[in-house]
């Protein structure tokens, strides 16, 4: 299905196509942010959906519905008014439920039936990335990852991939396969189609047998810690494009070092949300102000298509500029230092016990990418 977006509003354009190019790879989505653009498109090609944004309301219904023939045609608006008696969807809606309005309208025109869903996956479904980084040292990304995976896992089908230098999955999983992410990448390094990969992931992927009640499917991380280094920018994108074409995974939780490099970058510009694991203590503060800087640039470079940012504080006893240093970013949950009842630490698998009791401790992440109208 293709799609023609008109709107000035640009960021919120971009935004969109990036979301829905991610989310759903039956679609194409073109922008515009004039009307003489729009009408040199539709003389040079043709689109099954045209959307113009609400401050078109202007133009002739006449000339639209002339320019607009044999497309379904509707207005995109802030708020949930109907514009010009014609079909208008709420901009800042989920996604899901935009692509559900869009299909409903397609069919309704076009007179058959629109298979809502992207590869292998049951209708409906959306793939999420989400990749866990440390700021520093400590802060227990690889532990709040696994505890997100396991809490968002009683709902719903996750998998968690472990791509650290020295990979600490077996602290909170467990199954009794011996592949992993080293013969992924092994494969990927060698001619190969992408049913082989298909196939290769289905069998490296196994159902944890440690966490009771949780939905987790997870790949083992390297073998040793020489076999990071085979780890490519192209290993990271096919991985992460058939995982969401082939599979029915709800969530797809990444556990990964911060290493800046071309792999990292490809990860985080791969990932649909990037959560930060902070203490929040001084020196957190200073690192994460570097890394927001690394992303600040990152961001730049990508052209917008830069993940949502989040963050997690971990090890946390609060501070007085919390707002300031959590720039541009989404606060997850504030987890204080666990201890027992004689105040002796704790191990992973217990914090994680905790952290699941907590109901509603990650339903920030379970948002779905929704903007605010002003």
């Amino acid at each position: 299905m293709k799609i023609l977006m008109l709107d000035t509003d640009l960021d919120y354009a971009q935004r969109f196509k990036y979301y829905f190019g991610k989310k759903y790879t039956d679609i194409h989505v073109s922008l515009c942010d004039n009307y003489e653009a729009v009408k040199k498109l539709l003389n040079e090609d043709t689109y099954d959906v045209i959307l113009f944004d609400a401050s078109f309301d202007h133009i002739e219904v006449k000339s639209l519905d002339a320019l607009t023939a044999g497309a379904v045609f509707a207005y995109v608006s802030g708020t949930n008014e109907i514009i010009n008696e014609k079909e208008t969807l709420y901009k800042y809606q989920g996604m899901s439920e935009f692509y559900a309005k869009i299909c409903g309208l397609y069919e309704k025109k076009k007179n058959r039936i629109v298979r809502q869903s992207d590869g292998n996956a049951k209708d409906g479904d959306i793939r999420e990335v989400i990749t866990f980084l440390p700021v520093h040292g400590g802060a227990g990304a690889s532990t709040m990852a696994a505890a997100c995976a396991v809490s968002l896992g009683a709902d719903c089908p996750v998998l968690y991939i472990n791509l650290e230098q020295c990979p600490s999955d077996s602290a909170f999983f467990k199954n009794d396969s011996k592949k992993g992410i080293t013969d992924v990448v092994s494969a990927l390094k060698t001619k190969y189609t992408e049913a082989g990969i298909y196939q290769l992931l289905k069998d490296v992927i196994r159902k944890d047998q440690n966490q009771k009640g949780a939905n987790v499917s997870y790949i083992r991380g390297y073998n040793n810690i020489m076999d990071c280094t085979a780890m490519s920018e192209h290993c990271i994108e096919v991985m992460i494009k058939v995982l969401r074409a082939k599979f029915d995974f709800r969530y797809i939780f990444i556990d990964a070092d911060y290493i800046v490099g071309p792999v990292l970058q490809k990860l985080i510009v791969s990932s649909d949300k990037l959560v930060l694991v902070s203490s929040g203590s001084d020196i957190a503060n200073i690192k994460l102000a570097k890394i927001q800087r690394y992303l600040d640039v990152l961001k730049r470079d990508e052209a917008n298509t830069m993940p949502e940012n989040y963050l997690v504080f971990n090890q946390y006893y609060g501070m007085r500029n919390e707002a300031a240093v959590a720039r541009n970013m989404h606060v997850v949950a504030r987890f204080a230092r666990y201890r027992t009842d004689d105040k002796t630490r704790i191990t992973s698998q217990k914090i994680i016990e905790e952290i699941r009791a907590k109901k509603g401790a990650f339903a920030v992440l379970t948002e779905v990418y929704e903007e605010q109208s002003k």
